[in-house]
């Protein structure tokens, strides 16, 4: 789904709760470079300055802390209503 606010497109996310302007975005390996980290970074807060909560996910949150990464979406969703 694409995020924009007034000045046009700010991001196109991973999956998005719309109603709850929830977006979960998946941060593989490839983030931890510097670079792209800083450009996640700048990215993320266009993403919640449009009002958007964002839950990141990455592999060691999916394959290992699962149970907690469903309360913190749940935990957002209900904050959210």
């Amino acid at each position: 789904m694409e995020i924009h606010d007034d000045r046009g497109f700010v991001a196109r996310v991973d999956l998005a709760l719309e109603e709850a302007k929830i977006a979960v975005e998946y941060d593989g390996a490839w983030h931890a470079d510097p670079v792209q980290h800083a450009l996640d970074q700048e990215r993320l807060r266009r993403i919640r300055r449009s009002g958007w909560h964002v839950v990141v996910v990455t592999a060691e949150r999916l394959y290992q802390r699962l149970p907690e990464l469903l309360a913190e979406i749940r935990a957002a969703v209900a904050a959210r209503r």
